[in-house]
């Protein structure tokens, strides 16, 4: 490969990193307080790409007078591995992929919930209308202490819409600790509301536990509907 090509390569590269993380499009492949170091890396990369097109190479000339003398135009032959490295960054200015939603949800529904914290449970602030809770929040308060601290209280959950394949509809939230690859889904099973707002839409959901129901038990934790409101998608969709 020639130096100008790994150059521009690596330049390609240091672009991707730029656009993403310039705007909100970082957020759908890792968390937020990658933002700056991503940022660092792209400007990183697009100096050494400077270097790498700026800087004369070692024995440039000794091995042009070399080529000439012997009447062959050496090429360089680019592998093909470098033309799989940009394609990631070929896919995000083409055309971005979406954050993970619905389809990961449905596929990771059995997987194991998070634990609740060890610290004390604190109760639900005071408040004359519905309290804004996690999905996540959600489930392991009606896991813990049999559900009493959201035991007949009015609470909105927000999140996206996924389903299964009873028929049931779920408000969910994806959380995710470092990147996209270590995603972990938690879902809240809507009742008393047939009908299903669109799959991988966004949703306000306010209504009451479903007493009884709780994450590792022999039913899925629910919540009774009063309500369930329309939402945008925030910038960043993973908890």
């Amino acid at each position: 490969m020639t130096r100008t090509t790994q150059a521009l390569v690596v330049g390609f590269l240091g672009a991707v990193l730029l656009r993403l993380s310039l705007g909100d499009g970082y957020l759908r492949y890792v968390t937020d307080w990658m933002k700056w170091p991503l940022v660092a890396t792209g400007v990183v990369l697009l100096g050494l790409t400077a270097w790498m097109l700026l800087r004369p190479a070692p024995g440039e000339h000794d091995h042009e007078d070399s080529d000439d003398h012997d009447g062959h135009d050496h090429g360089h032959k680019v592998p093909a591995m470098t033309w799989l490295a940009i394609v990631p960054g070929v896919i995000v200015f083409v055309a971005s992929p979406p954050s993970l939603g619905a389809y990961l949800a449905e596929r990771r529904a059995d997987d194991p919930v998070a634990a609740a914290p060890d610290a004390e449970i604190l109760p639900l602030p005071a408040s004359d209308g519905p309290v804004d809770v996690e999905v996540a929040e959600f489930m392991w308060r009606a896991g813990v202490e049999d559900g009493a601290t959201i035991k007949d209280r009015d609470v909105r959950l927000t999140g996206f819409v996924s389903t299964d394949e009873n028929g049931n509809w779920y408000v969910t939230r994806i959380a995710i600790a470092c990147c996209a690859a270590d995603a972990s889904a938690s879902r809240v099973r809507v009742e008393d509301y047939d009908d299903a707002p669109e799959r991988d839409s966004w949703v306000a959901v306010t209504g009451r536990w479903v007493e009884g129901t709780a994450p590792g038990g022999k039913s899925e934790t629910a919540i009774e509907a009063a309500s369930v409101e329309p939402r945008e998608a925030p910038a960043n969709t993973y908890q």
